[in-house]
């Protein structure tokens, strides 16, 4: 392929990913039309196949690299926090650091966690969001367990724990479905995450009735 064929092949995938992500946004996953998607790219059918196996293939281009981003960024976070679990003791602004990193990749590929988030029924995407609640969770009992075996007599709050993990998930999903500012949205998720470490720290663990 010469350098001028290619750096069209390269205009043509764009334009493709452009008009996908417009037409997933507003009609979602299974009702976008790859006939529009072509048409507003301005390119044949054949065009697209030739850059994509199918819808599912389109729909994963957008959203694939950003969301495998987040999850290694996240497992970076709680393997670096499960070292100093037990001895954690919590200052406001301590997580500042991540909440930026965060909401900076977030709204860096807000598009394609929008769809991730609204727009992925029936691709293999659409429980993405569980699969991120899972490894918080997973990754925060493990430094409970820390945190309660540096603690004799007590034991992991089970309810809290999930209630907590869902409660964080959450306020970056509100953040970033009607917050548009990034700017806000940093300022915003370092309270928050104040408030839910603050919250974390204190409910995590119960007495353990067994070990009296």
């Amino acid at each position: 392929m010469s350098p001028r064929n290619h750096e069209q092949s390269g205009e043509t995938k764009e334009l493709l990913l452009k008009a996908a992500r417009a037409e997933f946004l507003e009609k979602g996953y299974t009702k976008a039309s790859l006939r529009k998607i072509c048409a507003d790219a301005g390119v044949t059918t054949g065009a697209l196949y030739f850059f994509f196996k199918d819808k599912e293939d389109l729909f994963a281009s957008i959203v694939e690299k950003p969301y495998r981003q987040l999850v290694t960024a996240l497992e970076e976070h709680f393997e670096f926090d499960s070292n100093i679990a037990a001895d954690y003791t919590q200052q406001d602004g301590d997580h500042d650091d991540l909440a930026r990193m965060l909401v900076h990749h977030l709204y860096s590929n807000r598009e394609a966690f929008l769809l991730l988030l609204t727009r992925a029924h029936g691709t293999s995407y659409e429980n993405a969001v569980d699969e991120v609640v899972e490894l918080m969770e997973s990754s925060y009992h493990v430094m409970a367990e820390q945190m309660a075996s540096a603690h004799p007599g007590t034991k992991v709050n089970e309810y809290m724990l999930h209630w907590l993990t869902h409660m964080n998930i959450d306020a970056f999903i509100h953040l970033l479905t009607h917050e548009c500012d990034e700017a806000k949205a940093i300022e915003h998720m370092s309270q928050i995450m104040d408030y839910i470490v603050t919250g974390w720290t204190k409910m995590i663990l119960i007495p353990d009735e067994t070990q009296k």
